[in-house]
């Protein structure tokens, strides 16, 4: 094989591995949805994913010396910095998105599993808070290693400021590609819908819609999967 076609194969397995972390990092953009979801309406009335959610509620809490409010959104923060800290310092130099997605693949199981069978109590339901914020740190950091159009998976702010940015510029053409737009424009529809989804299962099931959200993390997995080219 010559070194033209080792050149060639290599550039078609990174642009399968590109389209795969296209996919990927949008379903995690609707489990980052759902798991919101249900941690503010299921759990805390906290986010689990969107922090800049729960500095605001913090700084409410303190506004108002609210302290249920300023405890459950510490909490959430406490658990979001643990997931982080936990992927960097456990990863080291194997923080692939794909086994860190593997990894909350498997911490999101133990905790759909921990519900059905754990009673429900004040204590619990800190625990949960906390855990799955970790999840959502967690995905933050597999999302931002995908490196596809600045989409986190759970920060919403600047891939909205990104998106319309785009739009802009397209408008003005000062940009002909159009890629990583559409993808950020994907990216806030599907998280809108993960939220919709988690809202309608929790009503329905309440926290057992967790298990929506590992089905969906394991197609993620799947999606990392390199492909061979022969």
């Amino acid at each position: 094989m010559s070194i033209n076609e080792v050149e060639m194969k290599e550039k078609e397995g990174m642009e399968v591995q590109h389209r795969n972390f296209q996919a990927a990092v949008l379903i995690l953009c609707v489990v980052s949805g759902l798991v919101d979801v249900l941690g503010y309406i299921g759990l805390a009335h906290v986010f689990t994913a969107n922090m800049t959610g729960n500095i605001v509620l913090l700084g409410i809490g303190l506004g108002d010396a609210r302290q249920v409010v300023i405890s459950n959104a510490l909490f959430a923060l406490l658990g979001f910095v643990i997931g982080i800290l936990a992927t960097k310092i456990v990863g080291k130099e194997k923080g692939e998105p794909r086994r860190i997605v593997f990894a909350e693949f498997v911490w999101l199981t133990i905790i759909a599993l921990c519900v059905l069978f754990v009673p429900a109590s004040s204590i619990w339901s800190i625990v949960l808070l906390v855990s799955l914020s970790a999840a959502m740190g967690m995905q933050t950091i597999a999302g931002r290693n995908m490196k596809v159009a600045g989409v986190s998976s759970t920060v919403l702010t600047s891939t909205l400021a990104a998106f319309v940015e785009g739009i802009a510029d397209w408008v003005t053409r000062r940009s002909q590609s159009m890629v990583d737009t559409y993808l950020r424009g994907a990216a806030i529809l599907l998280y809108l819908l993960g939220a919709a989804l988690g809202s309608f299962s929790e009503r329905m099931i309440g926290l057992h819609s967790l298990w929506v959200a590992v089905i969906l993390l394991f197609a993620a997995f799947l999606l990392q999967k390199e492909k061979s080219i022969a």
